[in-house]
């Protein structure tokens, strides 16, 4: 989450840079809002459950396999969008080592080298990466010092993305959503 913090701040004065300007995300017209809303609501259920000690090890993989497929469906309806493909592909990448590994694994190496040692891990969402897990080279095994928090290559990627995403829909005045849709109508 702090990559993504950072990578929409960094991508902001790169586009005001490069001559953009924010008020042209005010335009910006997301299709498929309600695949977020399920995202979020599935993530929020999860957030209760582990915080009140409910039954987290039981319903984590199904919470996080449905707020994943909201954010693929999301990012999919949107899929037009400059740079939207890179975030669908970082999405994918989450996706598939976090319900592969029922919730996403994390090194230890990597997370003792930014916090100075291990951390708790909220229960379902993360774990510690073993030796045999699955698309161990997708989990969370990138540190990154300077932001204090470890990412996986998924996380790289979508990050990329949304630089990309929102540093060109700042140069353009209607964001190109209206490209979009006219591709949709002579594909359709």
């Amino acid at each position: 989450m702090v990559l993504v913090v950072v990578t929409v701040a960094g991508s902001v004065v790169i586009g005001w840079l490069r001559g953009g300007r924010l008020a042209n995300l005010n335009h910006l017209r997301l299709a498929g809002l309600w695949w977020l809303v399920l995202a979020v609501g599935a993530q929020f259920v999860l957030f209760a459950v582990t915080r009140a000690a409910g039954p987290a090890e039981t319903l984590a993989v199904p919470l996080l396999a449905v707020a994943q497929a909201g954010v693929i469906g999301f990012v999919w309806a949107n899929r037009l969008l400059p740079g939207i493909l890179l975030v669908l592909v970082g999405s994918i990448a989450n996706a598939a080592v976090t319900v592969a590994n029922r919730g996403m694994p994390v090194s230890a190496e990597a997370l003792a080298s930014v916090t100075g040692g291990t951390s708790d891990f909220e229960p379902g969402k993360h774990r510690l990466l073993e030796a045999g897990d699955p698309l161990r080279w997708l989990a969370d095994i990138i540190a990154v010092p300077l932001l204090r928090t470890v990412v996986s290559v998924g996380d790289v990627v979508l990050a990329a993305g949304i630089g990309l995403l929102v540093s060109t829909l700042m140069l353009r005045p209607g964001n190109g959503q209206d490209l979009g849709v006219a591709r949709r109508s002579a594909a359709g």
